[in-house]
This record gives C-alpha cells, sequence and structure tokens, in this order.
C-alpha cells in the first residue's frame, strides 16, 4: 500500500448570493483519513479504497472486511518480522499475470491503478509481500487444504489481533 499518503481534509469554498448578500460558507472536504493502525503503520481509507478497487484482499465485501484484511495483512508481515526470501521475478510475475486474469476481459487496469494512484512498482511490492506471506503460513502450518489449517490460521490471526488490541 502506499505508506506516502497523507491524511487531510481540505476546506472548500462555496459562494452563493441569497437575499441580496454574498454569502461564503467554509466547507469541509475529507480527501483521507486514518482509520487504525497496526504497529504504527497508518490504515487510511486510501487503502481500503485502493484494495478494494483493485480486488487485491479476498473478501471485499464491505471496507469493514477490507480493512480487517489490511490489519491481518500487516499483523502477519509484522510477525514475520525478518526478511522473508525473495519469491523471485518469475513468481512475482505469475501471481500478477494471475490477478491480470481474474478481471473480465477489456478491463482497463492501468486506468484502475492510476485511479487509485498504484504503480506497477507498488503493485509488484504488494505481490511480492503476498508470495511471501503465503510460503510463511505454509511453513508454519502446512499446505492450503490439510485437514485442520484454515481453523490454526485463524486462530493464530485472532491471537495476533489480540496482541494488537485489534477487535
Amino acid at each position: 500500500m502506499r505508506a506516502w499518503v497523507i491524511g487531510a481534509a481540505a476546506a472548500g469554498i462555496v459562494v452563493g448570493y441569497a437575499g441580496g448578500k454574498l454569502v461564503v460558507q467554509a466547507q469541509t472536504i475529507e480527501i483521507d483519513k486514518t482509520l487504525g493502525r497496526v504497529y504504527g503503520t497508518p490504515i487510511r481509507s486510501a487503502d481500503v479504497r485502493e484494495a478494494r478497487i483493485l480486488k487485491l484482499v479476498p473478501d471485499a465485501a464491505s471496507d469493514e472486511a477490507v480493512q480487517r484484511a489490511l490489519e491481518n495483512r500487516l499483523l502477519i508481515l509484522h510477525e514475520m518480522r525478518v526478511e522473508a526470501g525473495d519469491p523471485g521475478r518469475d513468481a512475482i510475475a505469475a501471481r500478477r499475470q494471475s490477478w491480470g486474469q481474474s478481471w473480465p476481459a477489456g478491463t482497463d487496469l492501468p486506468a484502475l491503478m492510476a485511479r487509485c494512484g498504484t504503480t506497477d512498482q507498488a503493485l509488484d511490492a504488494w505481490f511480492r509481500s503476498d508470495l511471501q506471506i503465503q510460503a510463511f503460513v505454509s511453513q508454519r502450518f502446512g499446505q492450503a487444504g490439510e485437514p485442520g489449517r484454515d481453523a490454526k490460521v485463524n486462530e493464530w490471526i485472532a491471537e495476533l489481533r489480540r496482541r494488537a488490541n485489534l477487535r
């Protein structure tokens, strides 16, 4: 996600003419806001919007679900603590291609990325982290599909959320 996004509110000025008098009203327009923090890393409304629009998290049914997925991602990355091995360019390219193929034909992905302010480098970094998380979770809990694995992963994430004082 874009760590450089600045949360701010812009003041807009509305000028009108009512009853022979010039009327000026200040209006606050929300540009971005911090929704929460995970170990000091902010999650902003722009991050949630980006992840939802670009379908970067599996459950994008609501902004709350996306925020929770982003929190969980940051918790896991924090838990990994040490630099995970680089999955390599080919694996990142394959993950990106898979993501690209998940969209309907004719979807203008570069336009969507531009709308979110996402660069190719940021998207590749996202997919690199995805692959590192997958490798870490597989090493710790076994391969996807193994009996009981999902329950163990969910229990572990619940414990990470508890330790970080997240709901």
